[in-house]
């Protein structure tokens, strides 16, 4: 059976690598786990609620991407 740990990396990596707070809740991700991870440096925390694993490739535009996560409705083209 897979830690909690392995799990949220998991649910992040079928995320694109980026997941809110509340998708991590919903995916049954304890907030202990998330500030483990992001202690630890497994995960980086790009905003309030908003995780990213560590060792992706940099964003092009991270604060374009953050907004976009965050709002996901809010962009229309």
């Amino acid at each position: 059976m897979p830690s909690a740990t392995e799990r949220a990396r998991e649910v992040l990596e079928n995320h694109g690598g980026t997941l809110r707070t509340g998708g991590a809740l919903a995916a049954g991700i304890h907030l202990r786990t998330l500030y483990a991870m992001r202690d630890g440096g497994r995960i980086e925390q790009l905003a309030r609620g908003l995780f990213r694993l560590a060792g992706l490739p940099p964003l092009g535009e991270p604060d374009l991407a953050t907004v976009a996560r965050r709002v996901p409705h809010a962009w229309r083209i």
